[in-house]
């Protein structure tokens, strides 16, 4: 049985679509699942995020840990949000600065804090906070300037509950955040190859077959 002409080049085209397409969409579905992006806007997170910066967080803050930068919802400050971040303290944690420290006392010990910019007591608020277990205490990384826990200890000693919490950063070089986008660089290089060869195969099918003549200086012997 005859091949029908162009037939590998359309099978490969088929498979290098369905794959350049897969390669694409999946993680697109992926990362809206399990990851969101915001613009940070003000200096409050300087130097650590510059105004404009874009931020990719994780939304399964399960794992939330003292150092964290996250994003979250300020409701309960009577503040519209979101803010981003950083959490200097979790639930169970004592944390407190008085004013002339050279740093924030952590549970007795001092806060190592290498992000911040200027210094830990900068803004001028003193505070000591016992914090509640399912409660974080956040400070921003520019003390100077930072609507954070600390100008709202009136409300739960400025605490917020683990819940206000609605994303968690996304260190940059870590495999399910570099993963995603060389798949779909992938899939964006099949793609236009999948398409060339499926023309290439239609193109194939529709050339019309040369019809056989006969060959000058050929010579046709009869059979005895």
């Amino acid at each position: 049985m005859q091949r029908r002409p162009g037939r590998k080049r359309g099978i490969w085209a088929i498979v290098l679509l369905v794959l350049g397409g897969a390669l694409i969409a999946g993680p697109i579905v992926f990362v809206s699942g399990r990851f969101t992006v915001v613009h940070q806007y003000g200096d409050n997170m300087a130097p650590t995020l510059a105004h404009g910066d874009i931020v990719v967080l994780r939304t399964d803050t399960s794992a939330l840990r003292r150092g964290d930068v996250v994003i979250y919802d300020p409701g309960t400050w009577g503040l519209k949000g979101p803010f981003i971040g950083r959490v200097a303290a979790l639930g169970g944690e004592h944390i407190s600065y008085a004013m002339g420290d050279k740093a924030l006392t952590l549970d007795g010990q001092p806060l190592d804090e290498p992000y911040l910019n200027g210094l830990p007591g900068d803004g001028g608020v003193a505070f000591d906070v016992a914090v509640p277990q399912g409660k974080v205490f956040i400070l921003g990384d520019n003390r100077g300037n930072s609507a954070d826990s600390r100008f709202h200890l009136d409300s739960s000693g400025g605490t917020l509950p683990v819940s206000a919490v609605t994303g968690i950063e996304q260190p940059q070089r870590t495999l399910a955040y570099v993963a995603p986008g060389l798949a779909v660089l992938t899939g964006l290089f099949l793609l236009p190859v999948g398409i060339g060869l499926g023309i290439a195969a239609l193109v194939v099918r529709r050339r019309k077959p040369v019809p056989a003549g006969p060959v000058w200086g050929a010579v046709h012997v009869e059979q005895p």
